[in-house]
């Protein structure tokens, strides 16, 4: 099947899933859509061109799309008719928090994520309306945030198919680890793993803080949990650089449910925010979209409390039915003491509103130390 994809925002994710997807065995027309289209052309040559050297010919077009023009973007969008639409813009990449100084830098990530909650949301919400009014009947990947991003749209009635990265990430990392503990090829060996965004600072971060997750692991077909003590593999010290180079890991994950997606034949694997539902599952993906199996010891309501439930460690206190947020205490304090940000309840119809207000007092922030940008 040859694939329309889409790739919407050449930040650092989109522009190293871009050169991921050029270099692949899929069958596919890429095209990107950025606001910058100067920088978009040159991303798109540097693919082709890199690819091409690797003895690849991958088929890539650049358009210009700026998600704040609905009518250009539905548009363009209706021209192009992707089948699937991967979404990694958002109003400030989620590591340049980790630019400040440590004492800073630590604080707002000791807050939680969820800080950051309307930098990442706002754009989302501007493309899943965009594509409804454009009666897009694709598939849509979401990146910022997926686990509570996703579950937000979902309650707006702006459901997208699902997320990219975080869950699969760390499930790909016990699945590597239970196969060279039991020295079999990771082919033999399959991970099932209920889990939040929030479980990555366990898994990756050496954080011990107790969130929860549900975690089997099985060797052809057999049940090996114990036998690998797989709660200790994903506790095992696993550094990885931070920032921007851990883009290749969510790309690469991104990748694999890509092509996933666009087989008549069901894959399993895992993605957050699957349909609208909070956090990360195993997922059945073809190009059908994504379904959540029967997990074998986890009824799908209890694996869905286990994410709801682990919202409050990304400094989420709970999302209403209608969308809105409520943050912890350590969020709003932190918010309102570092950035004179006063937010303790987020609610759909301010979302823009506030995004532009929390990037404008975090980059007046930031120039304080020297920051640029």
């Amino acid at each position: 099947m040859n694939l329309r994809i889409l790739i919407i925002g050449l930040g650092g994710l989109g522009s190293v899933l871009l050169e991921l997807l050029a270099r692949s065995s899929l069958s596919c027309r890429l095209v990107v859509g950025s606001r910058n289209r100067s920088h978009g052309i040159a991303c798109c040559n540097l693919a082709k061109l890199g690819a091409q050297a690797q003895g690849c010919d991958p088929n890539i077009d650049f358009t210009h799309l700026d998600l704040d023009d609905p009518q250009a973007t539905a548009k363009t969008i209706q021209s192009i008719s992707p089948d699937i639409i991967v979404c990694t813009a958002t109003r400030q990449s989620w590591w340049i928090p980790q630019q400040l100084p440590a004492p800073q830098a630590s604080r707002f990530k000791a807050a939680g994520f969820g800080l950051w909650l309307p930098l990442h949301l706002s754009l989302p919400i501007a493309l899943m309306r965009i594509l409804h009014s454009a009666d897009y009947r694709g598939l849509t990947l979401i990146a910022p945030f997926p686990d509570v991003v996703n579950c937000i749209l979902d309650r707006m009635g702006l459901s997208p198919t699902c997320g990219i990265g975080n869950v699969d990430e760390i499930a790909t990392k016990v699945r590597g680890l239970a196969a060279t503990k039991l020295a079999v090829p990771i082919d033999e060996v399959t991970v099932s793993l209920v889990g939040h965004h929030a479980l990555e600072k366990i898994a990756f971060d050496g954080s011990r803080e107790p969130v929860p997750y549900f975690l089997r692991v099985d060797c052809n077909g057999r049940d090996v949990t114990k036998k690998v003590k797989a709660a200790e593999l994903l506790l095992k010290p696993f550094s990885l650089p931070e920032g921007p180079p851990t883009h290749f890991l969510t790309a690469g994950s991104a990748v694999r449910l890509i092509t996933a997606l666009g087989s008549d034949r069901s894959v399993r694997l895992h993605a957050p925010g699957p349909n609208g539902l909070p956090g990360g599952y195993p997922v059945l993906a073809s190009t059908s979209g994504v379904t959540v199996p029967e997990l074998d010891g986890l009824s799908l309501p209890d694996a869905i409390n286990v994410n709801e439930q682990s919202h409050k460690f990304d400094g989420i206190e709970g999302i209403e039915k209608d969308g809105s947020v409520a943050f912890t205490d350590n969020v709003i304090t932190a918010a309102r003491d570092e950035l004179d940000f006063n937010c303790s309840r987020l609610e759909p119809h301010e979302v823009e509103t506030r995004a532009q207000e929390l990037l404008s007092k975090f980059q007046a922030y930031a120039k304080g130390f020297g920051m640029m940008f």
